[in-house]
Protein backbone atom coordinates (compact mmCIF):
# COMPACT_ATOMS: atom_id res chain seq x y z
CA UNK A 1 0.00 0.00 0.00
CA UNK A 2 1.14 3.53 -0.72
CA UNK A 3 2.43 5.15 2.46
CA UNK A 4 2.51 8.94 2.25
CA UNK A 5 4.73 11.42 4.04
CA UNK A 6 2.84 12.67 7.12
CA UNK A 7 4.94 15.80 7.66
CA UNK A 8 8.29 17.38 6.93
CA UNK A 9 9.16 17.40 10.65
CA UNK A 10 11.92 14.83 10.41
CA UNK A 11 14.97 15.35 8.24
CA UNK A 12 16.72 12.54 6.37
CA UNK A 13 18.67 10.22 8.63
CA UNK A 14 22.35 11.03 8.46
CA UNK A 15 25.12 8.50 7.98
CA UNK A 16 26.40 7.62 11.39
CA UNK A 17 29.82 8.84 12.42
CA UNK A 18 29.83 8.59 16.23
CA UNK A 19 28.77 5.92 18.67
CA UNK A 20 27.66 7.00 22.11
CA UNK A 21 29.72 5.01 24.58
CA UNK A 22 29.54 4.39 28.29
CA UNK A 23 30.42 7.28 30.57
CA UNK A 24 33.24 6.73 33.02
CA UNK A 25 32.12 5.03 36.20
CA UNK A 26 32.43 6.89 39.48
CA UNK A 27 34.90 5.52 42.00
CA UNK A 28 32.57 6.31 44.88
CA UNK A 29 29.10 5.66 43.52
CA UNK A 30 27.80 2.21 42.62
CA UNK A 31 24.61 3.35 40.85
CA UNK A 32 25.86 5.92 38.34
CA UNK A 33 24.34 6.16 34.88
CA UNK A 34 25.71 3.48 32.57
CA UNK A 35 25.53 5.58 29.42
CA UNK A 36 25.90 9.19 28.41
CA UNK A 37 22.80 11.33 28.66
CA UNK A 38 20.82 11.83 25.46
CA UNK A 39 21.47 15.22 23.85
CA UNK A 40 20.07 17.06 20.80
CA UNK A 41 22.19 17.81 17.73
CA UNK A 42 24.19 14.63 18.26
CA UNK A 43 24.91 11.87 15.74
CA UNK A 44 23.88 8.44 17.01
CA UNK A 45 24.70 5.12 15.35
CA UNK A 46 22.68 1.93 15.35
CA UNK A 47 23.34 0.23 18.68
CA UNK A 48 24.39 3.42 20.49
CA UNK A 49 23.03 3.63 24.03
CA UNK A 50 21.99 6.67 26.05
CA UNK A 51 20.19 7.53 29.28
CA UNK A 52 17.17 9.82 29.36
CA UNK A 53 15.18 10.58 32.52
CA UNK A 54 16.69 7.57 34.26
CA UNK A 55 15.86 5.12 31.48
CA UNK A 56 18.43 3.55 29.14
CA UNK A 57 17.73 3.45 25.41
CA UNK A 58 19.34 1.77 22.39
CA UNK A 59 19.43 3.43 18.96
CA UNK A 60 17.52 1.53 16.26
CA UNK A 61 18.30 3.81 13.30
CA UNK A 62 21.31 6.04 12.70
CA UNK A 63 20.33 9.71 12.92
CA UNK A 64 21.28 13.15 14.16
CA UNK A 65 19.05 14.07 17.10
CA UNK A 66 16.96 17.21 17.34
CA UNK A 67 14.88 18.87 20.04
CA UNK A 68 11.61 16.98 20.18
CA UNK A 69 13.26 13.68 19.22
CA UNK A 70 13.74 12.60 22.85
CA UNK A 71 13.93 8.77 23.02
CA UNK A 72 10.46 8.17 24.52
CA UNK A 73 8.94 10.35 21.79
CA UNK A 74 10.37 8.46 18.80
CA UNK A 75 10.09 4.68 19.27
CA UNK A 76 11.10 4.22 15.63
CA UNK A 77 14.54 5.55 16.58
CA UNK A 78 15.01 4.32 20.16
CA UNK A 79 14.27 1.11 22.07
CA UNK A 80 13.92 1.27 25.86
CA UNK A 81 16.32 -0.95 27.80
CA UNK A 82 14.72 -0.14 31.13
CA UNK A 83 16.34 1.45 34.16
CA UNK A 84 19.73 0.88 35.71
CA UNK A 85 21.42 -0.48 32.56
CA UNK A 86 25.06 -1.13 32.00
CA UNK A 87 25.06 -4.78 32.94
CA UNK A 88 28.30 -6.60 32.27
CA UNK A 89 29.03 -10.21 31.47
CA UNK A 90 27.52 -10.22 27.98
CA UNK A 91 28.99 -13.23 26.19
CA UNK A 92 26.41 -13.63 23.43
CA UNK A 93 27.82 -12.96 19.97
CA UNK A 94 25.77 -11.17 17.30
CA UNK A 95 24.20 -13.16 14.49
CA UNK A 96 26.23 -13.65 11.33
CA UNK A 97 25.80 -10.86 8.74
CA UNK A 98 23.83 -12.20 5.77
CA UNK A 99 23.58 -11.48 2.04
CA UNK A 100 27.06 -9.99 1.70
CA UNK A 101 27.11 -8.69 -1.86
CA UNK A 102 29.09 -6.58 -4.30
CA UNK A 103 27.22 -3.39 -5.21
CA UNK A 104 29.81 -1.91 -7.53
CA UNK A 105 33.38 -2.07 -8.80
CA UNK A 106 35.83 0.28 -10.47
CA UNK A 107 39.43 -0.23 -11.52
CA UNK A 108 40.53 0.54 -7.96
CA UNK A 109 37.61 -0.13 -5.64
CA UNK A 110 34.96 -2.64 -4.60
CA UNK A 111 31.70 -1.57 -2.94
CA UNK A 112 30.00 -3.98 -0.54
CA UNK A 113 26.70 -4.19 1.32
CA UNK A 114 25.14 -6.73 3.67
CA UNK A 115 22.08 -7.28 5.83
CA UNK A 116 22.25 -6.18 9.46
CA UNK A 117 23.00 -8.62 12.26
CA UNK A 118 21.03 -8.88 15.50
CA UNK A 119 22.27 -9.11 19.07
CA UNK A 120 20.79 -9.59 22.52
CA UNK A 121 22.04 -6.12 23.50
CA UNK A 122 23.00 -4.34 20.31
CA UNK A 123 25.35 -4.48 17.33
CA UNK A 124 27.89 -1.64 17.37
CA UNK A 125 29.87 -2.31 14.21
CA UNK A 126 31.08 -4.62 11.48
CA UNK A 127 34.60 -5.79 10.70
CA UNK A 128 35.37 -6.07 6.98
CA UNK A 129 38.01 -8.61 5.94
CA UNK A 130 39.78 -8.89 2.59
CA UNK A 131 41.51 -12.19 1.97
CA UNK A 132 41.25 -12.99 5.68
CA UNK A 133 42.92 -9.74 6.82
CA UNK A 134 41.00 -7.03 8.68
CA UNK A 135 40.55 -3.94 6.49
CA UNK A 136 38.35 -1.70 8.63
CA UNK A 137 35.47 -1.52 11.09
CA UNK A 138 32.32 0.36 10.11
CA UNK A 139 29.05 1.07 11.90
CA UNK A 140 26.77 0.79 8.88
CA UNK A 141 25.95 -2.07 6.51
CA UNK A 142 28.00 -0.96 3.52
CA UNK A 143 31.63 -0.18 2.71
CA UNK A 144 33.78 0.74 -0.29
CA UNK A 145 37.32 -0.64 -0.27
CA UNK A 146 39.51 1.73 -2.30
CA UNK A 147 43.13 1.72 -3.41
CA UNK A 148 42.92 -1.74 -5.00
CA UNK A 149 44.80 -3.00 -8.03
CA UNK A 150 42.99 -3.16 -11.37
CA UNK A 151 41.98 -6.43 -13.03
CA UNK A 152 42.37 -8.27 -9.71
CA UNK A 153 39.98 -10.60 -7.89
CA UNK A 154 39.45 -10.04 -4.17
CA UNK A 155 37.52 -12.04 -1.56
CA UNK A 156 35.64 -10.38 1.30
CA UNK A 157 33.88 -11.46 4.51
CA UNK A 158 32.22 -9.49 7.31
CA UNK A 159 31.82 -10.07 11.06
CA UNK A 160 29.45 -8.26 13.43
CA UNK A 161 30.64 -6.86 16.77
CA UNK A 162 28.67 -5.86 19.88
CA UNK A 163 29.44 -3.42 22.69
CA UNK A 164 31.01 -6.15 24.81
CA UNK A 165 33.45 -6.99 22.04
CA UNK A 166 31.78 -10.26 21.06
CA UNK A 167 32.32 -11.14 17.39
CA UNK A 168 30.02 -13.15 15.16
CA UNK A 169 31.27 -15.86 12.87
CA UNK A 170 32.31 -14.65 9.44
CA UNK A 171 29.72 -14.15 6.73
CA UNK A 172 29.78 -16.17 3.56
CA UNK A 173 32.60 -14.91 1.35
CA UNK A 174 31.97 -12.88 -1.78
CA UNK A 175 34.46 -12.24 -4.58
CA UNK A 176 34.79 -9.28 -6.89
CA UNK A 177 37.12 -8.42 -9.74
CA UNK A 178 38.18 -4.83 -10.26
CA UNK A 179 37.84 -3.33 -13.71
CA UNK A 180 40.65 -2.95 -16.20
CA UNK A 181 42.70 0.16 -15.53
CA UNK A 182 43.41 2.98 -17.97
CA UNK A 183 41.00 4.79 -20.26
CA UNK A 184 38.11 3.50 -22.27
CA UNK A 185 35.44 2.60 -19.72
CA UNK A 186 34.64 -0.93 -18.65
CA UNK A 187 33.93 0.01 -15.04
CA UNK A 188 30.64 0.18 -13.20
CA UNK A 189 28.09 2.65 -14.57
CA UNK A 190 27.80 5.79 -12.47
CA UNK A 191 24.71 7.71 -11.44
CA UNK A 192 25.79 10.67 -13.56
CA UNK A 193 26.08 8.47 -16.65
CA UNK A 194 22.55 7.16 -16.21
CA UNK A 195 21.08 10.58 -15.42
CA UNK A 196 22.68 12.00 -18.55
CA UNK A 197 20.51 9.63 -20.58
CA UNK A 198 17.19 10.69 -19.02
CA UNK A 199 17.29 14.47 -19.40
CA UNK A 200 14.36 14.59 -21.82
CA UNK A 201 11.05 12.75 -21.75
CA UNK A 202 9.28 10.93 -24.56
CA UNK A 203 6.04 10.37 -22.66
CA UNK A 204 4.63 6.86 -22.88
CA UNK A 205 1.89 7.18 -20.27
CA UNK A 206 -1.50 8.49 -21.36
CA UNK A 207 -1.56 10.89 -18.44
CA UNK A 208 0.52 11.91 -15.47
CA UNK A 209 0.73 10.77 -11.86
CA UNK A 210 0.55 12.53 -8.53
CA UNK A 211 3.38 11.97 -6.06
CA UNK A 212 1.00 12.00 -3.08
CA UNK A 213 -2.72 11.50 -2.67
CA UNK A 214 -3.09 15.04 -1.34
CA UNK A 215 -0.82 16.74 -3.88
CA UNK A 216 -2.47 19.43 -5.95
CA UNK A 217 -1.99 18.11 -9.45
CA UNK A 218 -0.58 15.23 -11.45
CA UNK A 219 2.87 16.21 -12.71
CA UNK A 220 4.89 13.02 -13.25
CA UNK A 221 4.84 11.26 -16.64
CA UNK A 222 6.31 7.85 -17.47
CA UNK A 223 8.92 8.35 -20.17
CA UNK A 224 10.17 5.90 -22.79
CA UNK A 225 13.78 5.11 -23.69
CA UNK A 226 15.52 2.37 -25.62
CA UNK A 227 15.50 -0.58 -23.22
CA UNK A 228 13.80 1.16 -20.30
CA UNK A 229 11.10 3.47 -19.03
CA UNK A 230 11.73 6.07 -16.35
CA UNK A 231 10.14 8.66 -14.13
CA UNK A 232 11.40 11.32 -11.74
CA UNK A 233 9.50 11.66 -8.50
CA UNK A 234 9.66 11.55 -4.72
CA UNK A 235 10.15 8.46 -2.58
CA UNK A 236 7.58 7.27 -0.08
CA UNK A 237 8.27 4.25 2.10
CA UNK A 238 6.63 0.89 1.51
CA UNK A 239 6.82 -1.32 4.60
CA UNK A 240 4.42 -4.10 3.61
CA UNK A 241 5.18 -7.80 3.63
CA UNK A 242 7.04 -9.75 6.30
CA UNK A 243 6.45 -8.35 9.78
CA UNK A 244 9.75 -7.03 11.23
CA UNK A 245 10.96 -4.63 13.89
CA UNK A 246 11.07 -1.90 11.26
CA UNK A 247 7.83 -2.77 9.48
CA UNK A 248 4.70 -3.64 11.45
CA UNK A 249 1.36 -2.27 12.61
CA UNK A 250 3.03 -0.11 15.26
CA UNK A 251 5.58 1.56 12.98
CA UNK A 252 3.38 1.92 9.88
CA UNK A 253 -0.20 3.13 10.05
CA UNK A 254 -1.00 1.46 6.74
CA UNK A 255 0.96 -1.79 7.16
CA UNK A 256 -0.21 -4.86 5.23
CA UNK A 257 1.32 -8.31 5.73
CA UNK A 258 1.52 -9.10 2.02
CA UNK A 259 3.11 -7.78 -1.16
CA UNK A 260 2.01 -8.11 -4.79
CA UNK A 261 5.18 -10.02 -5.64
CA UNK A 262 6.38 -13.04 -3.67
CA UNK A 263 9.65 -14.85 -3.08
CA UNK A 264 10.57 -18.03 -4.93
CA UNK A 265 9.03 -19.84 -1.93
CA UNK A 266 5.75 -17.94 -2.42
CA UNK A 267 6.16 -15.78 0.69
CA UNK A 268 5.65 -12.01 0.95
CA UNK A 269 8.74 -9.88 0.48
CA UNK A 270 10.67 -8.36 3.38
CA UNK A 271 10.70 -4.58 2.95
CA UNK A 272 13.30 -4.16 5.70
CA UNK A 273 15.92 -6.30 3.96
CA UNK A 274 15.09 -6.30 0.24
CA UNK A 275 15.40 -3.27 -2.05
CA UNK A 276 12.26 -3.16 -4.18
CA UNK A 277 10.14 -0.59 -5.99
CA UNK A 278 6.37 -0.08 -6.00
CA UNK A 279 4.83 0.26 -9.47
CA UNK A 280 1.44 1.99 -9.94
CA UNK A 281 -1.37 -0.49 -10.56
CA UNK A 282 -2.54 -0.68 -14.15
CA UNK A 283 -4.99 2.02 -15.17
CA UNK A 284 -5.97 4.27 -18.06
CA UNK A 285 -2.86 6.31 -17.24
CA UNK A 286 -0.44 3.47 -17.92
CA UNK A 287 -0.30 -0.32 -17.96
CA UNK A 288 3.19 -1.44 -16.95
CA UNK A 289 2.65 -4.94 -18.33
CA UNK A 290 2.63 -3.61 -21.90
CA UNK A 291 6.37 -3.08 -21.53
CA UNK A 292 6.95 -6.57 -20.18
CA UNK A 293 7.48 -5.26 -16.64
CA UNK A 294 6.57 -7.63 -13.83
CA UNK A 295 7.72 -9.15 -10.56
CA UNK A 296 11.51 -9.36 -10.52
CA UNK A 297 12.11 -6.72 -13.19
CA UNK A 298 15.28 -4.83 -12.28
CA UNK A 299 15.03 -1.12 -11.51
CA UNK A 300 17.87 1.38 -11.11
CA UNK A 301 16.90 3.85 -8.38
CA UNK A 302 19.10 6.95 -8.31
CA UNK A 303 19.36 9.52 -5.53
CA UNK A 304 22.06 11.95 -4.49
CA UNK A 305 24.70 10.36 -6.70
CA UNK A 306 23.96 6.80 -5.59
CA UNK A 307 22.44 3.89 -7.52
CA UNK A 308 20.42 1.12 -5.88
CA UNK A 309 19.56 -1.84 -8.10
CA UNK A 310 16.17 -3.00 -6.89
CA UNK A 311 13.34 -5.09 -8.33
CA UNK A 312 9.64 -4.55 -8.88
CA UNK A 313 8.18 -5.91 -5.66
CA UNK A 314 4.77 -4.37 -5.06
CA UNK A 315 2.00 -2.37 -6.70
CA UNK A 316 0.37 0.79 -5.40
CA UNK A 317 -2.52 3.14 -6.14
CA UNK A 318 -3.21 3.62 -9.82
CA UNK A 319 -2.84 7.39 -9.72
CA UNK A 320 0.28 7.81 -7.55
CA UNK A 321 3.94 7.17 -8.33
CA UNK A 322 7.22 7.28 -6.41
CA UNK A 323 7.55 4.61 -3.72
CA UNK A 324 10.10 1.99 -2.65
CA UNK A 325 10.85 -0.36 0.20
CA UNK A 326 12.37 0.51 3.57
CA UNK A 327 15.64 -1.11 2.50
CA UNK A 328 15.83 0.86 -0.75
CA UNK A 329 15.52 4.13 1.12
CA UNK A 330 18.00 3.10 3.80
CA UNK A 331 20.65 2.08 1.26
CA UNK A 332 20.29 5.41 -0.55
CA UNK A 333 20.64 7.47 2.62
CA UNK A 334 16.95 8.41 2.75
CA UNK A 335 15.06 8.29 6.05
CA UNK A 336 13.31 4.88 5.83
CA UNK A 337 10.86 5.39 8.69
CA UNK A 338 7.38 4.60 7.27
CA UNK A 339 5.71 7.16 9.53
CA UNK A 340 7.82 10.20 8.66
CA UNK A 341 10.52 9.18 6.18
CA UNK A 342 11.06 9.40 2.46
CA UNK A 343 12.02 12.42 0.41
CA UNK A 344 9.92 14.96 -1.48
CA UNK A 345 11.92 14.94 -4.72
CA UNK A 346 15.16 14.08 -6.46
CA UNK A 347 14.64 10.36 -7.10
CA UNK A 348 14.93 8.85 -10.59
CA UNK A 349 13.51 5.41 -11.32
CA UNK A 350 14.79 3.60 -14.44
CA UNK A 351 12.87 0.36 -15.07
CA UNK A 352 14.63 -1.88 -17.57
CA UNK A 353 12.44 -3.43 -20.27
CA UNK A 354 12.76 -6.20 -22.80
CA UNK A 355 13.96 -9.78 -22.47
CA UNK A 356 16.43 -10.77 -19.78
CA UNK A 357 15.52 -7.98 -17.37
CA UNK A 358 14.10 -10.11 -14.53
CA UNK A 359 15.96 -11.91 -11.75
CA UNK A 360 15.43 -15.61 -11.21
CA UNK A 361 14.70 -15.17 -7.51
CA UNK A 362 12.80 -12.08 -6.42
CA UNK A 363 14.39 -12.13 -2.96
CA UNK A 364 17.99 -12.44 -4.20
CA UNK A 365 19.42 -8.93 -4.18
CA UNK A 366 22.80 -10.10 -5.42
CA UNK A 367 21.12 -11.21 -8.65
CA UNK A 368 19.54 -7.75 -8.99
CA UNK A 369 22.91 -6.04 -8.54
CA UNK A 370 24.70 -8.26 -11.04
CA UNK A 371 21.96 -8.03 -13.65
CA UNK A 372 21.42 -4.33 -12.94
CA UNK A 373 25.04 -3.49 -13.70
CA UNK A 374 24.79 -5.34 -17.01
CA UNK A 375 21.49 -3.70 -17.99
CA UNK A 376 22.72 -0.26 -17.00
CA UNK A 377 25.76 -0.62 -19.24
CA UNK A 378 23.52 -1.72 -22.11
CA UNK A 379 21.26 1.23 -21.46
CA UNK A 380 24.21 3.63 -21.64
CA UNK A 381 25.45 2.03 -24.86
CA UNK A 382 22.04 2.07 -26.56
CA UNK A 383 20.88 5.60 -25.74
Amino acid sequence: MKTRLLSAFFVALSLCFAVAGPSPASATTSSVLAYAAWAPNTAYAVGARVTYNGVDYECLQAHTSQVGWEPPNVPALWKSLGTGGGGGGDTTAPSVPTSLRVTGTTSSSVSLAWNASTDNVGVTGYQVFRGGSLVTTVTGTSYTNTGLASSTTYSFTVKARDAAGNLSAASSAVSATTATGGGGGGGTVTADQLLAKVTTCSQISSGKYKTDSDSGSATVPVCNKNGAVFWKADMDIDCDGVRTTQCNENTDCCYQNDTFCHTSGNSPLNAATLPYVVIPSTSSIWNYTTKGIGCGTVVAVIYNGKIEYAVMGDTGPSGIIGEASYKTASDLGINPDPSNGGTDSGVTYIVFTGSGTKVAQEENHSQAVTLGNQLAQQFINNN
